[in-house]
This record gives C-alpha cells, structure tokens and sequence, in this order.
C-alpha cells in the first residue's frame, strides 16, 4: 500500500469511528457530545477528500439534524441549505444523501415555523422516498410522520391524523411494536387524536408509547420524557388544549 493509500484508509476510519460514536450519543440524547463528534468527523474527511465528497455531506447533513435538535435553528438552517445545494450539485437529486439532506432541511423549517416550505419539502421528498425506497420502506415512514408533523403545525388535523395512522399501521408491520422509531410514531398519532377530541384514544396511544420508550430507550432519554409530558397532559387535557407533539 502506497503512503497516500495508508494515509487515506487511516482518515476513513477514523472518521468512520467518529461517526459511529455520534450515532450512539445520539440515540442515547447525548446531542452536545454527538455534535462534536460529528465535527470532529467533519474536519477530518474535508481535509482529506474536499467538500465534494458523499462522506463529507452526508456527516454534514447529520451535523445540521443535531443541531436542529439543540436548538440551534440558525446555524442547522444555514448549514441546512448549504448541504442541500451542495448534495444536489455533487450527487444529484435522485442521491439518498440529498433527499435526506432535504428531509433535515425541512424539519429546520419546520422548528423555525417556515411551514409552508417545510410542507412543500417534505411532500417532495416523501414522493422521491416511495419512488427510490418504496412504501413500506422504514425511511418512508419516517417520511410520512414528518409530513404528518408538518400537516398539524399547519392546522391540518385531520389529513395529519390520516397520515400518521398510516404511517403507524404499516410501521407496525416493518419495524415492529417495540421498535423506538414505531412508538415515536403513536406518541406522535396519539397528539393527532387528542386535538380531535378522542381523548380516550390519545390517551391510549401515549400510554402504549411512554411504556415502549421507557423500556426501549430508558427513562431519562428525550422521546421518553416528552412522551411521558403528552400522556400526563392527555391525562387532564380538553380537546381544545392538544399535547406538544414530538420531534
């Protein structure tokens, strides 16, 4: 192996590892840690391949859903659309990385109450998830749920309920009952219910979703504590005073 060979399989691994690093401190709701994780993985495959890479882009796409997550609505949106632009110049539109870069972009929107093109985002990429992925794909449900989100923050109710329900059906069947991403789904399902009016519903959802996550993620884990916060507020609340969805 030549040295810029060596050198270029060293710079992979190490970022491969800091990836992977970010990944588990994201899913424990370490968001700081995996924020800088993912920095660090940033640096280093810029300085070795450039921007133009689909490493590169894809850690930066996750950069920008990390930092949606913190609070940190500027900066995700402004790196947001950098990596959407640069994703579709480089791989072009149909590329996994640019949709998902074009789904994270939207919940930016979506969290800074740009909701009209959130919606149009998440329209667009849901329509490229089941024309690339296929329906029953999980990122196609994760796809729809976000668009389901999106619906409700529009005052959309019902066509938000109908798709979550959908959306949880079939994540039932593909996922299963207990995975964390099908229970997120019913927590979310289970605030569409509840600004309906079923509150019985609502509260039955919540429950089935707290208990999951509690079990699946701990009880200490951000999806956990909000589905906890929505089945007590379910637990007393009027359908005219609908629990906070979750992210």
């Amino acid at each position: 192996m030549t040295v810029a060979g060596l050198r270029d399989w060293t710079t992979m691994f190490r970022v491969h590892r800091r990836g992977r690093r970010a990944a588990a401190l994201v899913a424990r709701g370490q968001l700081a840690a995996a924020a800088e994780a993912l920095t660090e993985a940033v640096s280093l495959a810029q300085r070795q391949w450039g921007d133009a890479n689909p490493q590169s882009i894809a850690l930066l796409s996750n950069l920008v859903d990390v930092r949606r997550g913190l609070g940190e609505l500027a900066e995700a949106g402004e790196l947001g659309e950098r990596v959407v632009e640069l994703s579709g110049r480089v791989l072009g539109d149909d590329h996994p990385v640019t949709w998902y870069a074009v789904n994270n972009l939207a919940l930016v929107l979506q969290a800074s109450g740009d909701l009209p093109r959130a919606r149009e985002l998440h329209e667009r990429e849901l329509a490229a998830a089941r024309r690339l992925r296929g329906t029953t794909h999980p990122e196609t449900l994760t796809s729809m749920d976000n668009l389901a989100q999106c619906l409700f923050r529009l005052g959309e109710v019902d066509a938000a309920y109908e798709l979550a329900a959908e959306a949880v059906r079939l994540s039932r069947e593909v996922r299963g009952a207990g995975d964390p991403d099908t229970l997120i789904a019913i927590d979310n399902l289970g605030v569409f219910a509840g600004a309906r009016g079923d509150l019985a519903l609502a509260r039955q959802l919540h429950e089935e979703a707290a208990e999951g996550l509690r079990h699946a993620l701990g009880e200490e884990h951000p999806h956990t504590v909000t589905a906890l916060a929505n089945l007590a507020e379910s637990r007393r609340s009027r359908p005219e005073t609908p629990p906070t969805s979750s992210a």
